[in-house]
């Protein structure tokens, strides 16, 4: 071995005792599989080994930066190799990190800190000097290009993200090469999105780039989006022309919305300025309908959700200043006088808002809501009644949420508990007994059988005709008769034995199947479940539901406010006369 080698091989192992060797056995392997073979590259003696090594800062050995953080040191060293004779300063060592020695490569325009290689699992879009532009084929790919962010779509634990996305529209990862890891902008995902035809930028933490001005290099452009732009419109172009005519169709939909919504706003105006001036909602004297809005303005009052003063208040505040008035020792002296005029000029003030001041009139009646009043107060929609009326409403709700989710749509291990054991028991009775009598041997013992009744009334005329051949043999004197007599008496013994060891001559009882069914339909109603599943009947076993103790069962756990205010899921209360009335957010 040649001197040289020594030498070499010494000068690697001396970097590895004073930068490495206390690292865990992860930073060893990269030492020797990465850095050192990537030092050999750029020069066979290793003289950049060590500058390499030192800055190389190995914060996190499972993650993805640490790999990117070394191709760019190796990047740029290699290029300080071929261009140091262009440079100032010509000694590695004398440059204190990487940003010093990429500012000082990027003099030279040698701007680009890493490379990125294009894999058949990805298209490239577009490249110049300093972007490209990937779109991921696959999950893997997805999480290879979005290495050292934390997009959702390149997470190694799920690709059920990545999935969506790819369905919803198309993924472009634009890569800066000449950003440092530590910019949040050196990748930026932007998601292109067919709904709406919308484009969402992401930075590197899975941040949305509300404000572009942040990554302006990109939206200035104009070539690479462009280029971006024309491969998802090749792409997409039958959906695009698809969500176009979507679009137009919203629009006009909206439009139509807008015109109803203002003629229904100008009919409200109409009918609460009827209410106003027929005093309709006036407590003392108005309906079920009109006590729930009293209820609601008190209610909004107290939560102080009421936007206007009312005329209680401007009525307190009119009686106050006209006591002040009447104890002010100045309008005593004067009654018409300066200070009388003002306190004059005060109360009319106070007048004139009375008149503007809102009422409950300005509460607008809405249709029912599961037979509770509705009312618009606000831009925010209320369900007002009594204690009876909202749980009619609430199990009215749930009923109908179950027919437009089905019971699938809530938790399974409650939807199960609901199951009506007598039913499926029923159910299940027609099929045991068709079991049972098909083939009863599959599920009775031979202790269920008895003696069918042909058998049974063979047997018994066996044993009279054998009573009746005793009584003859005991008779006989001739040996003749006595043993034709006794061979008669045997033969008809030996068919009783046959009778009786003939599986023919057995018949599983009535009662031993009636047995059978019962138990196996008390198993079904203790555990209907695994009946319903054992026969493949999943999808039967919202039929045997039962509905009202479900809705009964769904209101009393979840409360009447999660099942009847879609806004926040509370309930409210309020005694308003002698009546507790529950107030509900609708919208």
């Amino acid at each position: 071995m040649s001197l040289k080698i020594i030498l070499i091989e010494g000068r690697v192992e001396d970097i590895f005792a004073k930068y490495i060797k206390s690292g865990s056995p992860s930073i060893e392997k990269i030492y020797y599989d990465e850095i050192v073979p990537g030092s050999e590259n750029i020069d066979p003696t290793h003289k950049y080994l060590e500058w390499i090594t030192k800055n190389w800062s190995p914060t996190d050995v499972e993650g993805d930066d640490i790999e990117h953080n070394l191709k760019e040191i190796l990047l740029a060293v290699s290029k300080f190799d071929n261009q140091s004779q262009r440079l100032k300063i010509k000694d590695l060592n004398q440059y204190q990190n990487l940003e010093q020695l990429f500012d000082t490569l990027q003099e030279l325009g040698q701007t680009a800190r890493r490379t990125v290689e294009i894999s058949d699992e990805v298209e490239k879009v577009y490249e110049d000097n300093r972007f490209v532009v990937v779109v991921p084929k696959t999950h893997k790919s997805s999480c290879y290009y979005g290495a050292g962010t934390q997009w959702c779509t390149a997470s190694k634990d799920t690709d059920s993200h990545f999935s969506n996305y790819k369905r919803d529209g198309e993924l472009y990862y634009i890569i800066d090469k000449t950003l440092p890891t530590s910019n949040p902008f050196y990748k930026v995902a932007l998601n292109k999105k067919l709904a709406g035809l919308t484009e969402d930028f992401w930075d590197v933490k899975d941040k949305p780039i509300t404000d572009t001005t942040k990554i302006m290099t990109i939206i200035q452009n104009k070539k690479m989006l462009e280029d971006i732009r024309n491969h998802f419109g090749v792409k997409f172009e039958e959906r695009i022309q698809q969500e176009k005519e979507l679009q137009a169709k919203r629009l006009s939909r909206n439009e139509e919305f807008r015109e109803r919504e203002r003629l229904r706003r100008i009919q409200q105006g109409i009918e609460s300025q009827q209410r106003r001036e027929n005093d309709e909602w006036n407590p003392e004297n108005t309906d079920d309908r009109g006590l729930a809005a009293n209820a609601l303005r008190e209610w909004l009052i107290n939560e102080g959700e009421w936007e206007g003063e009312t005329k209680e208040e401007l009525r307190g505040q009119l009686e106050d200043l006209r006591s002040q008035m009447e104890n002010d020792p100045d309008v005593i002296a004067d009654p018409n006088g300066d200070q009388a005029q003002a306190y004059g000029e005060d109360m009319n003030k106070i007048e004139d808002a009375i008149e503007d001041a809102e009422t409950v009139y300005d509460i607008i009646p809405l249709h029912d809501y599961y037979g509770m009043y509705e009312f618009e107060y606000g831009g925010a929609e209320y369900a007002v009644g009594v204690d009876e009326a909202a749980d009619d409403a609430a199990r009215e709700r749930t009923r109908s949420l179950i027919d437009d989710i089905g019971y699938e749509g809530f938790n399974p291990s409650f939807m199960e508990s609901h199951i009506d054991g007598d039913q499926v028991a029923a159910y299940a009775e027609d099929l045991f007994w068709d079991d049972v009598n098909d083939s009863p041997e599959d599920y009775l013992d031979d202790d269920d059988r008895e003696l069918t009744q042909h058998s049974n009334d063979e047997i018994e005329k066996i044993n009279e005709e054998l009573g009746y051949l005793q009584e003859e043999l005991e008779g006989l004197d001739s040996e003749v008769e006595i043993e034709i007599t006794q061979d008669r008496i045997d033969e008809l013994e030996e068919r009783k034995v046959d009778i009786e060891y003939d599986d023919d001559s057995y018949e599983y009882t009535d009662e031993a199947k009636d047995n059978y069914v019962e138990r196996r339909k008390s198993e079904v109603k203790n555990d209907p479940v695994s009946f319903l599943k054992d026969w493949g009947m999943e999808e039967s076993i919202k039929d045997f539901i039962d509905e009202d103790g479900f809705i009964d069962d769904v209101v009393s756990s979840d409360g009447r406010g999660h099942t009847l205010s879609s806004y926040d899921g509370v309930e409210h209360e309020i005694v308003y006369g002698d009546e507790w009335y529950y107030i509900y957010r609708t919208n």
